[in-house]
């Protein structure tokens, strides 16, 4: 008689109620556990079966068949990419993921020539292998001594004045900082180039902002917006751009004629939505206590740090206009001044492992940024390699015939694949006059299309790799307020036409 009703008693008790309500939550958690690992043995198994296919050479016809051989890379891309988007769900690194689907999808791709039995097959291979190299080298070579020359004007307190300044215009009203970095990163990228400005920009708000990660990430956001649409209306701000104008698509003034508008328009509408949405998520007052101590001292040395780095960043360009030569080793040079200048003169700080000044800084570069940088730009040179980008450039042309259509697939898909491969088809598909609306419109979506996802440009892979914003993290703060500011840009561009010609 005692034990039933002991037990119905417990079943009453606070304790047994907490462990029923916790009961729903242990089952979530398990199934949350299970589909992470589900997720992860899928993925890693369908690289490890088609690499196998790959090093086995069999079956052959998954191997030699053109049409299988271009869907199933482009499936493992597709794959990869999601496996970046859910990065904080499955919990694998986007770095190890990257290098690992580069190496695949290559070594899938390398299969198909048979570079071991023919020499033909080996010589073709070569030739993609050392054409990928080319491109993603030029960009590795630019972006490592641009993190470096950035990284050792914050290490030596180049940006402690211009961080003051933003501390001060911003401590009364918080919110100021947003459009002050907006609009530092639109110009700044159109004098020097959407990755660099978006570097610089990064390391500021890192000064500025220390302690407010989300606010930071949503003016990081921000920053990747308004350098690309920075980038767009300059000849020397974005690759696509400067493709376009080095093969005389577009001219100089006609580009800053017609694009600024809508450049602008880019980057200030998505400011709005950005700027709304993160006052509304964020504490004014943390704001403005948080500011009180990133404040920096400033002296002569740390002016002349800032005034030597930013000189040798703007002669990059400048050595590119007039000498003709690829914008890498512009920066390479550019760092090599900041550092022989900065020794000779004595501007270094002390830093860690003993060293000082430049080579104190360069352990602060982040490595697995660059290895990110790596894979994906390898991954996407394999597709372009393959045929997949021509043969997708094909179908853009073939469904929207159309100008204004035409580049807004283009931007769309920029966000999802590199744009330089497609601006590189429509160069070779279409004939059109230097100006033409086409080219034009090509640049604009080109340039600010690639903000409606992280990974959708360099700029937004640097954001990633610097501040650790998740793919998702950008999708849901960024990417509506991107895309709103990209149709309003091709909307603003055909208005202009229709009121000025």
């Amino acid at each position: 008689m005692d034990s039933p009703s002991r037990d119905l008693r417990m079943r009453g008790s606070p304790v047994s109620r907490e462990a029923a309500s916790c009961a729903p939550d242990k089952v979530v958690k398990v199934a949350a556990t299970s589909t992470r690992r589900l997720m992860k043995i899928s993925s890693l198994t369908l690289f490890a079966t088609i690499f196998l296919f790959a090093f086995l050479g069999w079956p052959s016809r998954i191997i030699e068949d053109e049409g299988i051989h271009r869907n199933i890379l482009a499936a493992m891309f597709l794959t990869g990419i999601t496996l970046v988007a859910l990065e904080d769900v499955v919990r694998l690194d986007k770095s190890a993921i990257m290098l690992i689907l580069a190496s695949v999808m290559w070594t899938y791709h390398a299969a198909s020539k048979h570079p071991t039995k023919s020499h033909e097959g080996h010589e073709h291979l070569s030739n993609e292998l050392g054409k990928g190299l080319v491109d993603v080298g030029s960009v590795i070579l630019f972006l490592l001594p641009a993190m470096a020359l950035v990284e050792s004007v914050d290490h030596m307190g180049g940006f402690a004045g211009i961080t003051n300044y933003l501390v001060k215009r911003t401590r009364d009203k918080p919110g100021r900082l947003m459009p002050m970095i907006c609009f530092l990163a639109f110009f700044l990228s159109s004098l020097i180039d959407n990755l660099t400005a978006t570097i610089v920009c990064v390391k500021i708000l890192q000064r500025v902002v220390p302690h407010r990660q989300q606010w930071r990430h949503s003016c990081g956001g921000l920053v990747v917006v308004s350098a690309n649409a920075g980038g767009a209306w300059s000849p020397i701000g974005d690759v696509t751009t400067t493709m376009l104008w080095i093969q005389h698509k577009v001219s100089t003034i006609g580009i800053v004629q017609w694009l600024f508008l809508p450049s602008f328009v880019a980057a200030v509408i998505p400011l709005f939505g950005i700027w709304w949405q993160a006052s509304r998520d964020c504490n004014s007052q943390e704001s403005e206590q948080k500011s009180e101590e990133a404040m920096l001292p400033t002296t002569r040395a740390t002016s002349v740090v800032l005034g030597v780095g930013i000189t040798c960043i703007l002669a990059v360009p400048l050595v590119k206009m007039v000498t003709g030569l690829p914008p890498y080793l512009g920066m390479m040079m550019a760092l090599g001044i900041f550092w022989l200048v900065t020794e000779i003169a004595g501007l270094h700080e002390d830093g860690e492992h003993g060293k000082t000044g430049v080579p104190a800084a360069l352990h602060k570069v982040d490595l697995s940024s660059l290895l990110f940088f790596i894979g994906v730009l390898m991954a996407v040179s394999t597709l372009e390699s393959a045929g997949v980008l021509s043969r997708y450039a094909l179908f853009m042309q073939r469904v929207c015939p159309e100008p204004t259509k035409l580049a807004a697939i283009l931007g769309v898909s920029s966000a999802v694949v590199d744009n330089v491969p497609l601006v590189q088809a429509s160069i070779e598909m279409f004939e059109e006059p230097m100006d033409a609306p086409l080219w034009q419109l090509v640049a604009l979506a080109a340039g600010t299309g690639g903000s409606m996802l992280a990974v959708g440009s360099v700029a937004g892979v640097t954001l990633m790799g610097l501040e650790g914003v998740g793919f998702l993290w950008y999708t849901k703060k960024i990417s509506l307020w991107a895309l709103l500011g990209f149709g309003l840009a091709l909307g603003t561009y055909q208005l202009m036409h229709l009121c000025l010609e």
